[in-house]
């Protein structure tokens, strides 16, 4: 059960200093997600990590950081996906580097590009934005793979968004889900890095059991 990282997109106080802690605690894959930032910001934030987790890093954009750094992947939301010049520049990165995100199952089977992982959302009220609603039948997870594997396609691994907190970890499991995005549930907690190190232990937790 893979456990995914989200930066909050506005910068938090020693939110370096944290996210360096949760990396050295197990961290595997942290989305450096900040829309307003440029180029340069989003290269100062990196140089802030040791060099040994630039691999753990995904980048949201300014995608050619992505060689720079030797990083772990890049994310493309709906509107890079539809971006032929951009695909065009991003074609040496290996496909299960790249990931992407989705709103609903049907996308997900009907896919022909072989994404590392994707995220689907949301599946569980938002913690963060309160307006934010579930809007996604968490049963999906195993009918996709289901018909991906009839169809004879690779599935990507699929990993839960939205409203997902530590009690939600279980249920997306048992549904299918291949892992879960932290987010509201680690920066609004008050200590991002226990709530990780927990959210951590239940999902390694889960996949001892499933050994």
């Amino acid at each position: 059960m893979q456990i995914t990282v989200i930066t909050p997109e506005n910068d938090l106080r020693k939110e370096i200093d944290i996210i360096n802690e949760m990396l050295k605690n197990g961290l595997e894959r942290l989305h450096l997600r900040k829309p307003e930032y440029s180029s340069e910001e989003l290269r100062k934030y990196i140089k802030a990590i040791p060099h040994e987790y630039h691999n753990k890093i995904i980048i949201t954009h300014s995608y050619e950081l992505f060689d720079e750094f030797d990083l772990g992947g890049i994310h493309l939301n709906g509107s890079s996906r539809r971006d032929e010049d951009l695909r065009k520049r991003i074609d040496h990165v290996p496909s299960e580097k790249i990931s992407t995100s989705y709103h609903n199952w049907q996308k997900i089977v009907e896919n022909d590009f072989p994404f590392g992982y994707v995220f689907i959302s949301p599946v569980f009220d938002s913690i963060s934005k309160k307006e934010y609603k579930a809007n996604i039948d968490p049963d999906g997870a195993m009918k996709t793979k289901q018909k991906r594997a009839s169809q004879g396609k690779y599935c990507p691994q699929i990993i839960g968004l939205g409203g997902v907190g530590i009690n939600e970890i279980r249920p997306l499991h048992d549904y299918g889900f291949d892992g879960a995005a932290l987010l509201g549930t680690l920066w609004m907690s008050g200590n991002a890095v226990a709530t990780f190190t927990k959210a951590l232990s239940v999902a390694r937790s889960l996949e001892e059991q499933g050994a």
